[in-house]
This record gives structure tokens, sequence and C-alpha cells, in this order.
């Protein structure tokens, strides 16, 4: 049996106030009425791996043995079900709101390239920096401490100016 992540990396990465607030927005475990399916995993354990995979840039295949939960079912539990990223979104906006750690009266777009594997999908498009290859751009809103505000995803043509009007549009308010 591998030693579970240490509680250390454990309090820093999902301290007990986070916790507080992620917990009651996730979807709890149901089992299954003609029984069998995966066993219900510890939660926070798993929440805790899918914010260091998205901290720290690393890979899910290479998610450390140590969280005690494989990279698959970390990675599946990323995607909590629909809606629960705007949940959580909005739960870590109203509390820094609350707390006045949100700064409303500037803030920046920035913007990054992805290209589409194969075909792409329908948000994707010609990069034009690319020699035309097909891709996506993520664009993030965030305050000037780097709260991200608003996440739009568009072709990769589109400018961040011209992307400014969606994600005001999504702003949480």
């Amino acid at each position: 049996m591998m030693p579970a992540v240490s509680a250390d990396l454990s309090k820093r990465l999902v301290p007990d106030e986070l916790w507080e607030l992620v917990a009651p927005l996730l979807p709890s475990f149901a089992a299954r009425p003609q029984g069998g399916g995966t066993a219900p995993r510890d939660e926070r354990a798993v929440f805790t791996a899918v914010v260091y995979v998205l901290t720290s840039g690393c890979a899910w295949r290479h998610l450390p043995p140590t969280f005690g939960t494989s990279s698959a079912t970390a990675h599946r539990r990323s995607r909590y079900g629909p809606g629960s990223a705007r949940r959580l979104h909005r739960a870590m906006l109203d509390e820094l709101g609350a707390r006045g750690e949100v700064d409303w009266t500037s803030a920046i777009v920035d913007a990054a390239s992805i290209r589409a594997k194969k075909k792409g999908g329908s948000l994707t498009g010609p990069n034009p920096v690319d020699r035309g290859m097909k891709g996506s751009r993520l664009h993030v809103l965030s305050d000037v401490q780097g709260v991200p505000l608003a996440v739009a995803v568009s072709g990769a043509s589109m400018q961040d100016s011209l992307a400014l009007k969606p994600l005001r549009s999504h702003l949480i308010w």
C-alpha cells in the first residue's frame, strides 16, 4: 500500500476553509440499485489531486501515487458534473467578494492558444500564428490580483479584444 499524500501538502492545497466551501457543492456518492460499480473514494483526496494537477501543471498520467487515488479517478472527478465548475467558481468569487479580496476596478484579459487534435470541434478555427492550423483559444478575464473572473473558449483566430464582450457576459455579479 502506498503512503497517503502528506498532511502538509494536502492542507496547503486544500485548506479546511476551502474544503468547507467546496464539499457541499460536490455531488454525493449514489450507490447503484443493481450494485457493483466503483467504491466511493475519499472526495477530499480526489479534490486535492485535482487541485494539484491544476496548480502544478502536472499531467494526469504523472499524478504521484501518494495521492491515494488513480489518475483516471481524479481526472473523471475533475468533471464533477454539469455546472459543477460554475458553482465552484461562483462560490469562490462570493467568498472572496465577501472578504473584499476581489478588485472589480480593473481587469486583465489574457489568452492561450491550444492546437486542435485531428479535425477539431465547433470551438476551433484557423490559428493565424500557427500556419492556419486549427485550434482554440482559452480567454481569461481576471482582476489585478490574478483571480479569474470569467473564462471563455473560442476559435484560435479570435483576438483578445474581440473576446472581451463575451467574457463580460460570463461575469458573475
